[in-house]
C-alpha cells in the first residue's frame, strides 16, 4: 500500500517539478492563472518518501478551501485519483481552478465531480497570439510609454486594474494618445517561471470606447513584445463579452479556458 504525504514547502524548492508542469501545459495561460497559483500556500506531494507533484492551496474568494494547481509526475499517474482523493479528504478541499490544457487534472477533477454530483463554473478564457486581420486603428505613432509620474493617475482611471504592478520591473505600462489626449492604458508583464509569453492588457477609458483604442493598444503592445522574441497571451473573464471581442478583433485566439470545479 503506498504511502502519500503532503508537506509544505516554498516556490523555489518545487522549480523543477513546476518547470517539468508548465513545460506540459505549453505555457500558453494569462498572468491571472499564475498569480493564483504562486499568490498561495506551496505544498509538496511525497509518495513513499520520494517527491512525486505539488499542489497549489487557497482560499477562494466565497471563503472556500481550493486548489489552484495539481500536478503528478507521469511515472505516478497509475495513481493519480488516489492522491486527489486523500488530498481532497484530509485537507477538506471544496472546490479547484482547472485549465483546458492541463489534460491531466481536467480528467481527475471531473471525474471527481461526475462521482460526487457536483459541478462547475465557467471562469475565464486564456488566449495566444494570432494575427489581426487588419491593422490598428491607432498606429505605433500613438503609444507613449507611460512614465512614473503617471502611475498614480493611470491606476485611478483604470480602476486599479494595475494596482500593485506599478514600480514591478517586469511590468512596462502604455498610452494611446491622440490629439493631446490619452484615450486608453495598456500595460504588457513577464509571469514568474515562464520565460516565454508575457500578458499584455487594456483598459479604454470610458468616453472613448467603441473607437478602436482597445484594439490598438493590444496590437501595438504585442508588436512590441513579439520584437523582443517573447509571444503575448491575455486573459479574459468568461462574461466579459466586450474584451473577448477585442481580444479576437486583435487576432487573440481563446485557446484554453478556465474551469471552478466544486468538490462540495
Amino acid at each position: 500500500m503506498e504511502n502519500i504525504n503532503f508537506q509544505k514547502s516554498n516556490w523555489d524548492e518545487l522549480l523543477d517539478l513546476t518547470t517539468a508542469y508548465f513545460t506540459e501545459l505549453g505555457y500558453k495561460n494569462d498572468s491571472f492563472f499564475y498569480s493564483n497559483i504562486f499568490d498561495n500556500e506551496s505544498y509538496k506531494i511525497i509518495l513513499d518518501d520520494v517527491p512525486c507533484g505539488f499542489f497549489s492551496l487557497g482560499t477562494s474568494w466565497e471563503n472556500e478551501k481550493m486548489l489552484y494547481a495539481f500536478y503528478i509526475t507521469p511515472d505516478k499517474r497509475g495513481i493519480s485519483d488516489k492522491i486527489l482523493d486523500d488530498l481532497l479528504e484530509k485537507m477538506d478541499i471544496q472546490a479547484a481552478f482547472v485549465v483546458s490544457n492541463d489534460h491531466h487534472f481536467v480528467s481527475l477533477a471531473f471525474e471527481k465531480m461526475n462521482a460526487l454530483g457536483t459541478g462547475f463554473e465557467m471562469q475565464a478564457y486564456n488566449f495566444v497570439y494570432g494575427k489581426p486581420s487588419r491593422e490598428a486603428e491607432y498606429s505605433m505613432e500613438h503609444l507613449f510609454e507611460v512614465q512614473p509620474d503617471e502611475y498614480e493617475t493611470m491606476n485611478s482611471l483604470t480602476e486599479g486594474q494595475w494596482d500593485g504592478c506599478f514600480g514591478d520591473p517586469d511590468f512596462f505600462f502604455y498610452a494611446i494618445r491622440h490629439e493631446g489626449k490619452t484615450l486608453g492604458y495598456g500595460a504588457y508583464g513577464k509571469m514568474k517561471y515562464n520565460d516565454k509569453y508575457v500578458d499584455v492588457g487594456n483598459f479604454t477609458l470610458p468616453e472613448h470606447r467603441q473607437k478602436g483604442v482597445g484594439r490598438s493598444l493590444i496590437i501595438n503592445i504585442s508588436k512590441l513584445v513579439i520584437k523582443q522574441g517573447l509571444i503575448p497571451a491575455a486573459g479574459c473573464w468568461y462574461g466579459n463579452k466586450n474584451s473577448i471581442m477585442t481580444l479576437k478583433s486583435s487576432g487573440f485566439i481563446p485557446e484554453n479556458r478556465l474551469f471552478k470545479v466544486k468538490f462540495k
